[in-house]
Formats: structure tokens, sequence, C-alpha cells
């Protein structure tokens, strides 16, 4: 909770000693920090902006990869030790001093900060797993990524965040969730920064990059788990709207080519069939090899459905509105409608009896 800032509040006992030229204090001032804040329930908005000043640049200060990524480790964990009351403003204004703070890091020092983002999304997902999930906390946690880093209009967000942000989303949320009980999680609520994005951008870069390393990915690695074709529609250098555009263009080609191809199956089937036997056998081998999923359980219904509210919103960007109907409809034939399936089953009981 943020409260109003005093005289006394605002002079935080940490700032010049995170930023200190000299190494054993800065380290000190680190471990001290985080036994203080722990501790404290009640930050202004000043108090947190000053200390993250004073960590943006105890990072600048840091020379060596070892000590950079201990560094970062310790710093992004900190988000798991500040009290609930307090996490979010915490996480607020971590990204509101990043986003501050970017454009005057040298080419040099980039990858240490990239790698301070990383593990700052590793432990905000950890934060709301030891939260267990709680949807109210996700929704907070959800506001204040669009509201900051992943704000669709904001021209005060360097691209560099915002982007590396859509690489990693899906990564680090994976590493945070043990597989087996991935699907106790609410995906499609942890995504909702992702369908701000493809509603409201107007870069067709971010857009198309949402699509491809969220939406996309999530139904590829769901098809690889499944043992399907992960390329969708079959051309893994297309992405799915751009397949859609092709359609049209491809229909007649592809009439001719079934029948050609149905001329040469009549001449090929015994052969196949042999070649089917020895791979059912090859199958059933595996299949008591693999007694438990690797493949993170998303909730594909709950996105699907969201794709279609986005689509359908008033507020949606014009021109995103049919690709994300188009996103839409891969997730329409990659899970078809429970209801229709069980609406079937009650009208087959209805006629036995």
């Amino acid at each position: 909770m943020v409260v109003v800032a005093s005289a006394k509040d605002s002079a935080s006992p940490f700032g010049k000693k995170l930023a200190a030229n000299d190494k054993k204090t800065r380290d000190k001032a680190v471990k001290a920090l985080g036994k203080w804040i722990s501790k404290k329930k009640d930050f202004t908005h000043l108090e947190l902006m000053k200390l993250w000043k004073g960590l943006f640049y105890c990072v600048w200060m840091s020379d060596k990869p070892i000590i950079q990524q201990q560094l970062s480790e310790t710093l992004s964990s900190l988000v798991v030790k500040v009290p609930r009351e307090g996490v979010m403003d915490f996480i607020s204004t971590f990204w509101e001093t990043m986003c501050a703070e970017w454009n005057g890091i040298d080419r040099l020092r980039l990858d240490k900060y990239y790698f301070l983002l990383r593990r700052f999304m590793s432990y905000s997902f950890r934060m709301l797993k030891e939260n267990d999930w709680d949807l109210e906390t996700i929704d907070e946690f959800a506001n204040v990524m669009i509201n900051g880093p992943l704000n669709a209009s904001s021209t005060q967000i360097p691209d560099g965040i915002r982007f590396h942000l859509i690489e990693i989303y899906l990564e680090e949320l994976e590493k945070a969730v043990d597989v087996a009980q991935s699907g106790e999680v609410p995906t499609a609520h942890i995504l909702q920064p992702m369908f701000h994005l493809l509603g409201r951008t107007i870069n067709g870069k971010v857009f198309k990059m949402v699509a491809e390393e969220v939406f996309e990915a999530i139904l590829k690695k769901t098809a690889e788990g499944d043992g399907e074709d992960p390329d969708l529609e079959g051309d893994a250098n297309l992405t799915v709207f751009d397949k859609a555009e092709g359609d049209d263009e491809d229909g007649e080609e592809e009439e001719e080519d079934k029948d050609e191809e149905m001329a040469g199956e009549e001449d090929n089937d015994g052969e196949e069939d042999e070649d089917e036997e020895a791979e059912g056998d090859a199958e059933m081998d595996g299949e008591d090899m693999e007694l438990e999923s690797t493949t993170f359980d998303y909730d594909l219904v709950g996105i699907k459905e969201r794709l279609f509210a986005v689509g359908s919103d008033k507020e949606t960007v014009e021109q995103n509105r049919r690709k994300v109907y188009v996103l839409y409809k891969a997730y329409q034939d990659f899970c078809p409608p429970e209801e229709d399936e069980s609406e079937g089953e009650e009208e087959g009981e209805d006629e036995d009896e």
C-alpha cells in the first residue's frame, strides 16, 4: 500500500549505499535491505522510487558476469519477501524505474539488465504461486503490467523492454510451475497483458510477436505434447494469420493435388498397411515409457474464450480484429467445444429411452 510521503519517510536509508563505488558497501546495503523490506508494509511512492533508483545503479556498478547474475537474483528475490500489502507497488515502481532509465543504458551493459528483467519476471510468477494463484492477486499483477511495461499505447515504454517481456513471458511462467500441477494454474488470467496487447496495439511488430511468441507457441507446445503436427497448418514459416490470407489462393491448387494423391494412394495401399503395422508396434512400446506428460497444460478453452472477447470488443484496433479471430479459430479447431459433445450425448440417451 502506498501512503502519502513525509519528509522523514522520503529519506531512503539505502539509496547512496546501494550506488556506492565500493562493492563491500553495496553488498552490505543489499543484505540489510532484504531484512528491512520483509518487515515493512507501508511504502511511499517516493520511497520506492528512490530505492529502485539506488538498486538500478547498484546493478550498473557490478562489473563481472557472476557478480551481476548473483545480484540480479538477490534483488529479484525481494519480490517474494515484500509483504503482500506492498508487493504490487514494489513491482510497479521497479518497472517504472526500468522504463525511465532504459534509454540511458549503454550497449555493453544491456545484457545484465535483460537478465535482471528475466529474473524479476520469474520471481513475480513465483509470488503468484506462493499466493496460490489467487485470481484477485493475478488481476492486480496483470493491471500493473498493463499499465506499465506491457502497455499497448504508451510512448514511455521502450520497445526493448516490451519485446523482451513478450519473448520470455511463457518461458518464465513455465519455469515457476511443476508440469504436473500446471493444469491448476489459471493461465488465461495470467495472459491478460498479452490479450491487452493483441487488442490495443497499433504496432504491427508487437502484434505479430505476441501472436507468434505467445498464442501460436502455446498451440505448438500442446500439439507437440500430444504427438500431433506442431506446424498447425503445415508451414512453420508462416503465422496463423499469414496462412489464412493465403488460403483462398491455394484452394484451387489443393483440389488438383487431391485428385493426384487419390490415384497414387490406390497403388500404395499394400505397402502402407505393412508400414502402419510396424509403426503401431513401435508406438505401443513407446506408450509404456511415457507415463507422465511433460507438456505444460494451458487452459486452451479459457484462452479461446478470451480471444473471442478481444475480437468482439469495440475498443479492439480494427486492423487487429480479423487476425485475432483467426487465432480464435485456430484454438477453436484445436479444442472443439465440450458443450456440443455433451449435448450430443444427451440426445443419444434420449433416443435410447
